[in-house]
């Protein structure tokens, strides 16, 4: 007859009933550790669901739900006319190991000696690359829109009616290339804002634009073979071609945009070219004409790709943007990757590429395979979002309200460290560039404002070219015109310290 378990060992057991925790969840959990920590052990029988009921002052049913469990994880045998029994078949790995009930890594147990863990090269390579961690709106946090009342209102409205008409098919798969309707209305936006040569099969749906460069590299390079990326730019792209893994051939940045004279030195047969033309990310310069057609002519004589990230186009505060460089490609070389991260939110996660007619199906294939395509519901209230003109009204909307805090962040900047920082002259994007004096380490006066509630990154974290060039990205979307002198001024004492420092050294 199996031994019954020691009162002590089920009645001490400590449940929090304020906790949101459900309570058999809690006695699943306590009763586990018990097990696994060898308090009560195998062979031993446990109380009844009504006795321990009773012992904890809890409903009968809650004790059977935790019981159900553990039998269904072979923690517990439950047989008629013998009871609950711990299974004496519990692996010998799980006796002894305590289930930590802490939510901490670190707790948890390692087991005996270093594990040999191995990953792949490619994971190793982009374990080095930088990324974007969960963000959170900080004072100059740079490429973040600001969130209005009235976009939240529309946008909930928005929801509650799309959820209401939702059809019974449409919560199944989406389709891998996009709802179609949304595909057609960015096909016309993008037609008469961006002057992109598209129709709406060519428009592709994606998890926003890091999946689209994925994509597209894994498409389009093979391992080994060379890109051409804008230096200083942006991680995820790097990311993305080290993923293949292909060779990165970092091109230096002008007032002119990517300087092809140079990558056509160092690499005439690269594969592909990235680059942000309209907006160049960090440095928010705009590619010139000579250099688009001299870029166009290129992929056209070498049979080469080239991947336009048409990055915060949609935000230029003197005079009219220049059109994609997609526009004036006759010979379709050209891939045209778009986010609505920067202009609505970026939890949205939805982005879009246009793509040449003949890779239209190889995307598909390989989207369908990756994940299937994009939440279906949040492509159709971006759809109604568009097609019911709100979308238009908010980017008028927001970038007079840019225009107006980017002014005040270039007074402020100019007012309390102009003698300490040269300011660039970008007119567009959500953010400035500022290039700090010789010797001033840029990642360590970051980190510095960082502790002190700042996000202001450091210029020479994008770059791959040396010698690095020092400098900050201020971001203008999160302040009040009100606040902006304010928040400037404090960090003064921050950057006079660190250039002091930098004498000494």
């Amino acid at each position: 007859m199996p031994r019954i378990a020691p009162y002590l060992s089920v009645g001490t057991i400590n449940l929090d009933r304020s906790a949101p925790i459900p309570l058999h969840r809690q006695l699943y959990r306590a009763l586990r550790e018990k097990i696994l920590t060898n308090v009560i052990l195998p062979g031993e029988r446990l109380p009844s669901s009504r006795v321990l009921a009773e012992e904890l002052h809890l409903g009968r049913n809650t004790v059977v739900n935790a019981y159900n469990q553990l039998i269904a994880e072979g923690f517990l045998d439950s047989t008629v006319g013998s009871g609950t029994i711990v299974s004496s078949d519990l692996p010998e790995e799980l006796t002894g190991a305590a289930a930590s009930s802490s939510d901490n890594l670190d707790d948890l147990s390692r087991g005996p000696g270093e594990r040999d863990i191995r990953i792949s090269e490619r994971g190793i390579a982009l374990s080095d690359v930088p990324f974007l961690e969960e963000t959170r709106l900080k004072p100059f946090t740079p490429a973040y829109p600001f969130i209005d009342e009235r976009f939240v209102t529309v946008w909930g409205s928005l929801m509650s009616k799309a959820w209401r008409r939702m059809t019974r098919n449409q919560f199944g798969y989406p389709s891998a290339l996009g709802y179609y309707p949304l595909r057609e209305a960015i096909a016309s936006y993008l037609r008469m804002a961006r002057g992109v040569k598209c129709v709406s099969q060519q428009v592709i749906i994606t998890d926003g634009a890091q999946q689209a460069l994925n994509l597209t590299a894994q498409l389009l390079m093979n391992p080994g073979e060379s890109v051409w990326i804008e230096d200083p730019s942006y991680d995820g792209a790097k990311a993305a071609f080290r993923n293949v893994p292909a060779r990165i051939v970092p091109v230096p940045v002008d007032s002119s945009g990517m300087m092809i004279d140079e990558a056509l030195k160092t690499d005439p047969a690269a594969r592909m070219a990235y680059i942000s033309p309209s907006n160049q990310f960090p440095m928010g310069v705009t590619m010139d004409l000579s250099r688009r057609l001299q870029l166009i002519s290129w992929a056209e004589e070498n049979s080469a790709w080239i991947i336009e990230d048409d990055y915060d186009s949609e935000f230029r505060y003197g005079g009219p943007p220049m059109m994609a460089l997609q526009g004036i490609d006759r010979s379709e070389r050209v891939i045209y990757v778009g986010t609505f991260s920067k202009v609505l939110y970026p939890g949205l996660r939805l982005g879009y590429m246009v793509a040449p007619a003949d890779l239209i199906e190889p995307i598909h294939a390989m989207r369908a395979h990756a994940d299937r395509g994009s939440p279906l519901f949040e492509q159709i209230v971006l759809n109604d979002y568009i097609r019911e003109g709100h979308f238009p009204r908010h980017i008028r909307r927001m970038r007079k309200l840019y225009s107006e805090r980017r002014t005040a962040l270039i007074g402020a900047l100019e007012k309390h460290l102009g003698d300490i920082m040269e300011l660039s002259d970008s007119e567009a994007g959500l953010h400035i560039v500022t290039r700090l004096p010789e010797g001033v380490d840029d990642v360590q006066l970051s980190m510095a404002l960082r502790t002190r509630g700042y996000e202001v990154p450091c210029l020479s974290s994008y770059s791959i070219l040396k010698p690095k060039i020092g400098g900050l990205l201020f971001g203008f979307t999160a302040l009040d015109v009100s606040e902006m002198d304010d928040a400037v001024s404090r960090i003064r004492p921050v950057l006079l310290d660190a250039i002091s420092r930098a004498g000494a050294g």
